[in-house]
């Protein structure tokens, strides 16, 4: 029984090595968070209402939205099959907008159709006059116009073991935001993009009448994805981050892995901020950075910033700068980029 009882024993004491050494073996690990990124567009604080609006202006030479290629011979439809684009973009920016404003709907203001002269492709802004009927006949504070939307299809059949069909649709928007109050136009630009979509089936006639998406379906998927990418650019979204930290120079930096995998984040960070009182720079250096991480993590960008010039202080005391100084300084520009989407953030919650 003795025997037995000291074998046990003597596997748990392996068992809690491993658990201790190995970590050491590594240098980094990881931690991952959500942030919150901040909108391109920054509209003011006090706007909670905005309206769709579809200008549905056309020009002459809209008139390539009614041809199409298969195999690079151009066809002509004889449908416009562009009529619901405008409203399949308005369902991509209204299904897609972030939580983040306050407001109930968006209505979807249609203007009537306008045929523009056959001159220099231009869009002229509505007037204020304009802008501020459709706010009040709508009860909103700023309109977000498509002023023209634009799609050309292609389908390129090829013939392997199997029939692929490629098919393809570049489009186009054009967009402005409307403030009537101040009469501002706080955004004008031109979306450019493409989707591509892949089938294929044994049966050419098969491939042909029933897997190709047609003209109409591929431009309101087009028109959805042009919503849906205006929509990101004014309201802020939550994105995945991972961030490396040190794990290895010193027993506590080792042991703060394991609390950091248990979200016991403050014994790792008491751990951290005691090796910045080291004499060892590089041990100081590091748990300084791994303070930095941390900090970003809970939102602190203040501390973090003050614990990644802490760190880079204490690599600089350093006789020759290690190799991992550089991701120091890499990171610095990070917490510097982050510091300023912190300032764009309270601006559209109106802190600032």
């Amino acid at each position: 029984m003795k025997l037995i009882k000291s074998s046990v024993k003597l596997i748990s004491l392996v068992v809690l090595l491993l658990v201790v050494v190995l970590p050491s073996c590594k240098t980094i690990s990881s931690v991952q968070f959500q942030s919150l990124e901040a909108p391109q567009i920054i509209l003011p604080a006090d706007v909670n209402r905005i309206a769709f609006v579809a200008r549905d202006q056309c020009f002459p030479s809209d008139s390539v939205a009614q041809y199409y290629s298969i195999n690079r011979v151009v066809i002509k439809d004889s449908i416009d099959q562009t009529r619901n684009m405008s409203f399949n973009s308005y369902q991509g920016f209204v299904e897609n907008m972030s939580e983040f404003w306050n407001q109930d709907s968006i209505p979807f203001v249609r203007l009537p159709k306008k045929i523009m002269p056959d001159t220099i492709r231009s869009f002229e802004p509505l007037s204020w006059a304009k802008v501020t009927s459709i706010c009040k006949s709508n009860q909103v504070d700023v309109l977000v116009v498509l002023e023209n939307i634009l799609a050309f299809t292609t389908h390129d059949i090829v013939e392997g073991e199997l029939y692929w069909a490629v098919n393809e649709i570049q489009y186009q928007g054009v967009w402005r935001i409307y403030d009537p109050l101040y009469e501002k136009i706080y955004d004008e630009r031109v979306v450019v993009d493409s989707l591509f979509m892949e089938v294929s089936d044994e049966n050419l006639q098969r491939l042909v009448n029933e897997k190709i998406p047609s003209r109409e379906e591929m431009m309101n998927e087009a028109a959805y994805e042009l919503g849906k990418s205006y929509v990101d650019l004014i309201s802020p979204y939550w994105k995945d981050v991972s961030r490396n930290y040190f794990v290895s120079g010193d027993k506590r930096l080792t042991t703060a892995l394991y609390f950091m995998d248990k979200n016991e984040f403050d014994t790792a960070i008491n751990m951290w901020i005691s090796l910045t009182k080291e004499t060892d720079m590089k041990l100081a250096g590091r748990a300084a950075y791994n303070l930095a991480v941390v900090n970003e993590m809970k939102g602190d960008l203040k501390n973090a910033k003050g614990w990644i010039r802490k760190a880079m202080y204490f690599y600089k005391k350093m006789k020759k700068l290690p190799n991992e100084y550089k991701e120091i300084e890499a990171y610095a520009l990070i917490l510097n980029s982050r510091w300023l989407n912190g300032n764009k953030i309270k601006r559209f919650f109106g802190e600032e």
